[in-house]
């Protein structure tokens, strides 16, 4: 497959980028060589909780200048509507709506689409049962209609409803949705695809081989390993690992899902192309740190934000070792100043906190302390411990 897309998805909950801060990233996509973002933001009310209603004007004309200037910088932008949370397959009228914003994004410049249905129960609404046997019956048919009436040079693409290994195991409607799905939908329909779990500790194309046959190979990998919205007051920023490299060979490529903060995903997004280009994640994660001011102390204190399956060592929590992080933080939090520490300071300021918990170093009024530093619910449970 010559036509690989690795790039951005925006499509996290909790955070939306303003047309600035994506403008910043399809600069930065240029310069990583990275080719493709998907713009699905959650929060965006027209793109899922008010889908039916169209964009406003201000609006539209932002998104064309924002899709003109990725196409200057060799970026593909898939425009992507999730209309799942209310939409009727029965009715005429959702679908008009559907296909109009659609049409909108095409007279916006946007060359490939893409259908959302993530995140909804993966049975059909019980207004809709006479009419289709499942809803993976439903959102192929839809698909197909969609590209029916789309111009001939739009690509589809599409988010499904069972979107992970593991998300098959749900319940018997989940697990002849997508069977039912691949035998109605357009054959070249891309499909996104988390791995075998909805944040996955490993892909490889081993562990897409059965999904991959299922689509023909039109699988594109949604990769959710820096996510955060889930734990919001976690951050993971380690190596990019634990992907294979066939996994993207075998696949139409990768796009990674990650935090909504700007330059952490900047950051992100270059062990993304280092990965692309056949580096090894550690190297490319030490080389890339190594560009910022206080490298040395990023890297220390680095095990304590890895990936979301990354366990401490009790090297990493010796009492020798949480004294130089905290003598590294303190200088992460006062003395590097730049924006992406700016993105960074509260977990930085948070992990020097736990860790001051961790050696339970006497403070005068330590129980006033756990108050100021930590929510009320977490405290009380600390003050209890």
């Amino acid at each position: 497959m010559n036509n690989r897309f690795f790039g951005y998805i925006e499509g996290y909950y909790g955070r939306m980028l303003s047309w600035d801060e994506r403008s910043l990233t399809l600069d930065e996509m240029r310069r990583l060589g990275l080719n493709a973002y998907l713009y699905a933001p959650k929060e965006d009310p027209l793109h899922r909780q008010e889908w039916k209603a169209p964009y406003p004007v201000a609006w539209r004309a932002s998104f064309k200048a924002f899709v003109k200037h990725a196409h200057k910088n060799g970026v593909s932008v898939v425009a992507g509507i999730a209309p799942g949370l209310s939409f009727d397959y029965r009715s005429a009228a959702d679908y008009t709506r559907l296909y109009n914003k659609y049409s909108s994004f095409i007279k916006m410049g946007v060359r490939r689409i893409c259908l959302l249905m993530d995140d909804i129960p993966a049975t059909l609404p019980w207004s809709n049962k006479k009419a289709f046997p499942s809803l993976g019956e439903a959102h192929g048919k839809l698909l197909t209609r969609l590209k029916t009436d789309l111009s001939s040079d739009v690509s589809l693409w599409f988010c499904p409803t069972v979107y992970a290994d593991e998300l098959v195991k749900q319940s018997s409607e989940a697990r002849h949705y997508l069977p039912d799905l691949a035998d109605t939908m357009p054959t070249a329909t891309i499909v996104l695809w988390t791995g075998e779990r909805v944040i996955s500790r490993n892909i490889s194309a081993g562990s897409l081989r059965q999904v991959n046959k299922l689509f023909n190979g039109n699988v594109c990998i949604w990769d959710n390993l820096y996510a955060n919205d889930y734990c919001p007051r976690k951050l993971f920023i380690g190596p990019y690992q634990n992907r294979t490299h066939d996994s993207a060979r075998s696949t139409s490529g990768v796009l990674l899902n990650p935090t909504g903060l700007v330059h952490t995903d900047m950051f992100l997004l270059s062990l993304l192309a280092a990965f692309r280009k056949g580096i090894d994640p550690r190297k490319a994660w030490e080389a890339r740190i190594s560009e910022f001011p206080f490298a040395k102390e990023l890297a220390l204190v680095a095990p304590f934000m890895d990936l979301p399956f990354s366990v401490l060592s009790e090297k990493t929590l010796s009492a020798h070792n949480i004294r130089r992080c905290q003598a590294a933080l303190k200088k992460l939090i006062w003395e590097w100043k730049s924006p992406l520490q700016r993105e960074w300071y509260p977990f930085l300021y948070m992990l020097d906190c736990d860790l001051t918990l961790f050696r339970q170093t006497p403070v005068s009024a330590s129980w006033e302390w756990i108050r100021k530093k930590y929510p009320p619910v977490l405290a009380r449970v600390l003050k209890r411990k």
